[in-house]
């Protein structure tokens, strides 16, 4: 310091301004200013956090509020209460902020808590599926109809391992006998029950009606964990490719409208839709094993690819199987489907 302190003297003896002595040797103007005229040194220091401000409360005023506080707390009262009693009785002492700061400070035990709403406490629902007819997702969402106020509901049950849609039907109410209906049905054409069916928790899905059916079959039922849509990202997933397919309209003119549009939609989903999830297989191939098949033509047919052109790629491309796991907030492993 004392070295920048004589450059810059020699500068300025020089017949260089001070201004650009201080920019030459790289000294703010505020060290120079205080080294030739330093502040006085404190005696007894006091941290800053403890420095009085004109604004704070004096201690007989801390303790007036805090003992309007604890008795309006004996009476069940809150801080706003208390601040306005003591502002109507003429004595508030400080503003209704000052009364709360005090409030939390004094972090009194008698203090009224609000009650707040209690929320159904579930465990964290888990599940695993490695082949079809191990584990169905379902829900409920609205389609819009001609008129505001006016929706169709559509019912849909997805195979989580093969994504396929197995049942499906669009009403114009939800009703837990609807439901129950179409899960008879989808029994029905499938031969057989999954072993566990997953939903979250809307009334038709924790109706009686419905999961009355289920036990009677021996099906385990679980349930999202309430306000946790990840908790059923099939199900979601499903309704947002179907909402944001190009054929999906702005509405429906009428019930019949959405039954055709959902008709043409599920039969494309299942039998033509290549789902980013499965390595680009169909729904419905993964569902009866016919990808296989179609697996071996790719590997042929990349493998030609590369043989015409190898100096199109870096390395021999590599056809991936889909996952052999697929789970709902379950470890997995990096396992995939063997071809045989």
């Amino acid at each position: 310091m004392q070295v920048g302190l004589a450059l810059v003297a020699e500068l300025k003896a020089a017949g260089n301004s001070q201004r650009a002595a201080l920019a030459l040797v790289g000294m703010s103007r505020s060290t120079w200013h205080y080294h030739h005229q330093p502040r006085p040194r404190a005696v007894a220091p006091v941290p800053q956090a403890q420095r009085r401000a004109a604004s704070w409360l004096h201690a007989n005023e801390r303790a007036a509020i805090e003992a309007k506080l604890q008795a309006g707390y004996r009476h069940g009262w809150s801080v706003y209460h208390c601040f306005y009693q003591a502002l109507d009785a003429g004595d508030p002492v400080a503003s209704l902020s000052s009364w709360y700061r005090v409030a939390r400070v004094l972090n009194s035990p008698a203090r009224p808590a609000r009650r707040t709403r209690r929320h159904r406490s579930t465990a964290t629902p888990q599940a695993l599926a490695t082949a079809p007819m191990q584990l169905w997702s379902w829900d409920i969402t609205h389609l819009k109809g001609p008129y505001f106020g006016v929706t169709y509901q559509l019912y849909l049950i997805m195979d989580v391992f093969s994504r396929r849609i197995v049942g499906w039907r669009i009403e114009e109410v939800e009703d837990d006998d609807l439901a129950q209906e179409m899960f008879r049905n989808a029994f029905a054409v499938h031969g057989s029950c999954p072993l566990r069916i997953h939903s979250d928790g809307g009334p038709s899905m924790t109706s009686r009606t419905v999961t009355g059916l289920f036990q009677r079959l021996g099906i385990e039922i679980s349930r999202n964990r309430p306000r946790v849509s990840n908790d059923n990202p099939f199900s979601e997933a499903l309704f947002k490719t179907a909402k944001y397919a190009p054929t999906y309209p702005d509405y429906f003119n009428d019930v019949a409208a959405a039954r055709a549009w959902a008709t043409h939609f599920v039969d494309w989903y299942n039998h033509q839709h290549h789902h980013s999830a499965l390595e680009g297989h169909t729904p419905a191939s993964l569902h009866d094993g016919t990808w296989i098949q179609t697996h071996h033509r790719r590997v042929t047919t990349m493998g030609h690819l590369y043989q015409a052109h190898p100096e199109r790629f870096r390395a021999r491309p590599v056809i991936h199987t889909p996952m052999a796991q697929v789970a709902i907030n379950h470890p997995t492993t990096d396992d995939r489907l063997q071809t045989g």
